[in-house]
């Protein structure tokens, strides 16, 4: 099993797959000693980026002998203790491949594991700087909740999505070039653009050709989701009701959710839908948005925004006829937020704002989203756009729209309106803030 999982050990090898934008901050990290743990949604492509990164470690010339990986999630571990599998496993690499100088270890799946994270301290404690871990996990969970009491200090977080809007174009196999060339490639990038906003951007569902075969794999992503990473986790005996839910929310994207109508549609109670919600946030399906209050309190108490994943999701399995393009566009936009790991709220007062950036002393933006300005919406978008840019106290704002572009002054404030596509790829993420720093040797 070891051998079949490990073929860089016999032979030349390529990790293959899109190469994911995250690659470029993690291979600054390769030196230090932390551990890398990256969580996501099932089947976004963890494990294609964990085999990523070490062909990034075999460009650089670690001996492969010092890589193993393992996918944790299978049936021959049911039942054993994690140090029992994790012993196992370590002491028989060691005996097959005798490794010498440090080892690379990349552990797959490994929530599945219980009271992993104890055995992950104790061998880093033991081996520091001489082992190196990278572990991946379908739950928000795996990451700082997990640590708190365990590797604390000894970690650091990364989220992958499924792919930006850049990745699904080396997925078409379409280069859009440099910015001057848009203006000439304009008609293709919309093309994109609008298979991308209905089709999202879940490896696994893109590589179907027909639309039913997309929503049967989406939908056994969803299945996955529920009775795999939170039926178990949580020994949720109302399977169903969670189920009914997480169908309904993926229907009600970018709406304000209502606990009490919510539990009365499902025969449930408020309180059992606001746990069932968390649960759904920490599988990574959901993300719940709350709205900007400066006062925690309020914030804690505020109606909360449910959002999607993925497009995918929204188009392929919510209850409804044709999904609404604006929800598609909004959804959008919020992925690429949350993909740069910026601080989101909605604001609303009098005025509504789509979309608050704000984390004190580094990013403040306030973000409008809209398919198309028009005569009759334009003064209320900019109403919106105003309100929060007054409340967070910043003087610039964005629209967001399909394919709208202008830019303007009212009431002092200054307002870009630019296409959501545009703004995708202006967006550059990932690079290093000093790139020398690229070139440093990996220690081996």
């Amino acid at each position: 099993m070891l051998s079949e999982q490990n073929p860089h050990w016999f032979a030349e090898w390529t990790a293959g797959g899109i190469r994911r934008e995250l690659l470029d901050l993690i291979r600054r990290e390769l030196d230090v000693d932390h551990v890398i743990a990256i969580s996501g949604i099932r089947r976004c492509g963890k494990s294609f980026l964990l085999k990523q990164i070490m062909g990034e470690l075999l460009k650089a010339n670690v001996p492969a002998d010092n890589l193993l990986f393992m996918n944790l999630e299978q049936a021959l571990y049911t039942g054993m203790q994690s140090n029992e599998i994790l012993d196992k496993l370590l002491a028989e690499y060691r005996r097959l491949r005798n490794p010498q100088g440090r080892i690379y270890l990349f552990l797959d799946e490994i929530q599945t594991l219980e009271n992993w994270e104890i055995w992950v301290k104790y061998e880093y404690d033991l081996h520091k700087g001489r082992i190196k871990f990278f572990i991946s996990g379908s739950n928000s969970r795996l990451l700082s909740s997990e640590f708190a009491t365990h590797l604390t200090g000894r970690v650091i977080e990364h989220r992958l999505t499924p792919f930006s809007f850049r990745e699904y174009l080396i997925f078409r196999d379409f280069d859009p070039g440099k910015e001057a060339e848009w203006i000439v490639k304009r008609e293709r990038i919309l093309h994109y653009f609008g298979e991308y906003m209905q089709r999202g951007g879940m490896p696994e569902g893109l590589t179907a050709q027909y639309r039913d075969t997309a929503r049967t794999l989406l939908m056994g992503t969803f299945d996955s989701v529920i009775y795999k990473d939170i039926v178990p986790r949580f020994g949720i005996r109302q399977s169903e009701t969670l189920r009914k839910l997480g169908l309904y929310l993926i229907g009600q994207s970018g709406n304000i959710s209502n606990l009490n109508k919510i539990g009365t549609m499902l025969g449930t109670n408020r309180n059992q839908v606001r746990e069932y919600i968390g649960y759904l946030e920490s599988a990574l399906l959901i993300h719940v948005l709350p709205k900007f209050e400066y006062s925690e309190r309020k914030q804690f108490l505020s109606q909360k925004k449910v959002y999607v994943c993925d497009n995918g999701f929204i188009s392929d399995l919510a209850f409804q006829f044709s999904a609404d393009r604006g929800d598609l566009l909004e959804n959008v936009v919020l992925s690429e937020l949350l993909r740069r790991r910026f601080r989101v709220y909605y604001y609303k007062n009098q005025a509504e704002c789509d979309f608050i950036v704000y984390d004190y002393g580094r990013e403040q933006a306030s973000y409008q989203v809209c398919v198309e300005l028009t005569p009759e919406n334009r003064q209320r978008e900019f109403r919106g756009l105003l309100a929060g840019c007054r409340e967070i106290k910043i003087n610039s704002g964005t629209i967001l729209t399909w394919n709208q572009e202008e830019q303007l002054e009212q009431n002092g404030t200054q307002i870009s309106v630019i296409p959501v596509w545009k703004w995708l790829l202006q967006l550059d993420y990932g690079q290093p803030t000093h790139e020398k720093w690229m070139d440093l040797p990996i220690n081996q």
